[in-house]
């Protein structure tokens, strides 16, 4: 089975690229690579293939599902860089997120949506969910492919739900 995800962050915008200096974006582009490495490694047992498209242009989000065809969305949560630019404000970060969710929800009500931060808090993670996330998960700090690899078999799951759902 061919899995198609979504991967909506802002480290992959311009915008955000461009606001920070090189040695401040390698802890996350470390991580974007582990997640990469974690779900494209080969897994005889689960019979899985993700493919992954990358896009840091969450105010596009009709256009690209429409393009993609995504099976499943994983979205980050923080988009300061953006908040800036919208709201004048970086700690509203959150906002971009949610509204989107929330759109993609109305809009798309089958299509699985998993959404992370670091350290999230109570109100956010309640807010995902009112918002229409799927699930919700803590970004796992560490760079490690063996770390992020347990992801494939949430978003497997997602993709099980979805299947029963639509039957």
């Amino acid at each position: 089975m061919k899995v198609k995800v979504l991967f909506f962050d802002d480290i992959f915008s311009k915008l955000f690229r461009d606001e920070l200096p090189q040695d401040q974006l390698v802890w996350d582009d470390n991580w974007v690579a582990a997640v990469e490495k974690g779900l494209s490694e080969s897994d005889d047992r689960s019979g899985v293939i993700f493919d992954l498209v990358k896009t840091g242009d969450i105010d596009a989000w009709r256009e690209i599902i429409e393009q993609e065809k995504p099976d499943i969305i994983l979205i980050d949560l923080f988009w300061p860089a953006q908040a800036s630019v919208k709201f004048k404000d970086r700690n509203r970060g959150a906002d971009i997120s949610l509204s989107a969710i929330a759109a993609i929800r109305n809009e798309f009500p089958d299509l699985p949506i998993a959404c992370y931060t670091l350290k999230p808090d109570k109100d956010l993670l309640e807010q995902a969910y009112r918002n229409g996330a799927t699930i919700f998960l803590e970004k796992v700090a560490l760079a490690l492919p063996e770390v992020q690899s347990p992801l494939k078999y949430v978003l497997i799951y997602l993709m099980r739900q979805a299947a029963i759902a639509k039957r």
